[in-house]
């Protein structure tokens, strides 16, 4: 065989090779799109979920505040109700504005990385106005809830024996969400999935890139 045989043949053994090589890099690339993508409408269903729930419970909140189905009696005992209500609204605002963000990506083959990238850096700005107000509903419900039923309490009871009464509640409530928190409810694990996709992406190009320094021919 001939110097120019060896030559075409060498050059049609790096054509195939390329050739295939971008056609792995297409396949895995499709199937990161594909997981991601059915990821990304599940955190978006599961945002539509959320929204509606808080939106019943901010109704629910308000028909308290209004109707007054519980009997109070003091204008003091209203004020877990209407922490609750100011904090849901807060929360609800944030959540269309974080849904109007994810809402804007779109993902596709060819801008996978971007989008990726996109998905993540929404999910870690900076939350410590909604973190207080998380811990501020929170203390509201699990502590001045219960404790606004503390004047019938007393009526009944008397002092100290009504606040053991709702020391049980608060109690109960306080371990629940321990419980819960130490069983990982509140990570946020979509994220780091995404991370991991983002990873492996980049991970795949890397390799291509150094496959297509290595064979310059093609």
């Amino acid at each position: 065989m001939s110097i120019n045989e060896l030559k075409s043949a060498w050059h049609e053994y790096d054509r195939k090779l390329q050739s295939t090589q971008v056609i792995h890099e297409k396949i895995i690339t499709s199937m990161i799109k594909e997981r991601s993508g059915t990821r990304f409408s599940v955190v978006k269903r599961n945002y539509m979920i959320g929204f509606s729930w808080m939106l019943v419970c901010l109704l629910a909140g308000c028909a308290i505040l209004f109707g007054n189905p519980f009997d109070y009696n003091f204008k003091l005992q209203y004020v877990p109700i209407i922490i609750y209500i100011v904090c849901l609204v807060i929360l609800l605002a944030a959540m269309v504005k974080h849904f109007a963000g994810l809402n804007s990506i779109t993902i596709n083959h060819h801008n996978l990385d971007v989008a990726l990238k996109n998905i993540i850096k929404i999910y870690e700005q900076p939350q410590v106005f909604l973190k207080y107000t998380i811990i501020v509903f929170l203390f509201s419900q699990f502590i001045l809830f219960p404790l606004s039923f503390l004047p019938k309490g007393i009526e009944r009871l008397g002092l100290w024996p009504a606040l053991g009464e709702r020391l049980i509640p608060i109690s109960i409530s306080l371990l629940l969400f321990f419980i819960a928190y130490k069983l990982g409810a509140f990570k946020q694990r979509q994220v780091k999935k995404f991370k991991d996709d983002l990873s492996e992406l980049e991970q795949l190009r890397a390799m291509s890139a150094e496959l297509t320094t290595e064979n310059p021919g093609s």
